[in-house]
């Protein structure tokens, strides 16, 4: 069975049977090299040699440093949380009446007397209970501005890892990503002037999976068959 190369090249080679007559003389393809050109070579040549260059900086210098920076990330995270929690709860010092008779305090330290106390300091009524809330509402408070000043303390909001990549490494990688996409590009909008270029080319795109851009591919069988 034959190869998608050589049916593109058989297409291009045979004769045109039945087309209208032109002013210009079609070129005659059969008779051409299907070798790719050197200028292709060169362009794959170079997008390999700066993929390898960026592959090889990413795994012994920037993925290290990666790791390096999600630790101390990851550490960072855990010493606030430490802190976080070992802010103290608090408890009020009023208390109130309960259905049973007793009295009871709020605190900190029950999401339930949060809520409640959220819900209850504004009450127009002043009984102990809506005055254990305001008071327990203060200590929220005192709790959420503790919260603030140890966060400050770290820098919040968070870090992230690539923030804390030094700058250096940081534009190497950045600088060798950005070449090996220009590369890349190179190839990708490689202007193919001769048939064996062109099957390169489109082998080259299906590779990769790369849709194939109807303008550029247009503009390249222009220059193929003689009508750039």
């Amino acid at each position: 069975m034959a190869t998608r190369r050589e049916i593109l090249a058989a297409a291009i080679a045979a004769p045109a049977l039945a087309a209208p007559a032109v002013a210009r003389a079609a070129p005659t393809f059969a008779c051409m090299p299907m070798a790719v050109s050197p200028q292709w070579q060169d362009a794959v040549a170079r997008m390999d040699a700066a993929s390898a260059a960026y592959d090889a900086y990413y795994e012994a210098i920037y993925e290290p440093a990666w790791e390096a920076a999600k630790e101390r990330s990851s550490q960072a995270d855990e010493q606030l949380q430490r802190r976080l929690d070992a802010i103290p709860h608090y408890t009020t010092s009023l208390a109130y009446k309960t259905a049973d008779g007793h009295l009871a305090h709020l605190t900190t330290a029950n999401k339930q007397h949060v809520s409640a106390a959220i819900g209850s300091a504004d009450l127009a009524v002043a009984d102990d209970y809506v005055l254990c809330c305001r008071e327990l509402v203060l200590l929220i408070g005192k709790r959420i501005f503790q919260e603030s000043d140890i966060k400050a303390e770290f820098n919040q909001p968070k870090i992230c890892p690539a923030q804390l990549i030094s700058p250096e490494i940081a534009r190497e990688e950045k600088r060798l990503g950005d070449a090996s996409h220009a590369a890349f590009k190179a190839v990708y909008n490689f202007a193919a002037a001769a048939p064996a270029d062109l099957i390169a080319k489109i082998e080259f795109l299906k590779s990769r999976d790369i849709d194939i851009d109807h303008d550029q591919m247009l503009a390249d069988l222009r220059r193929v068959f003689g009508e750039a």
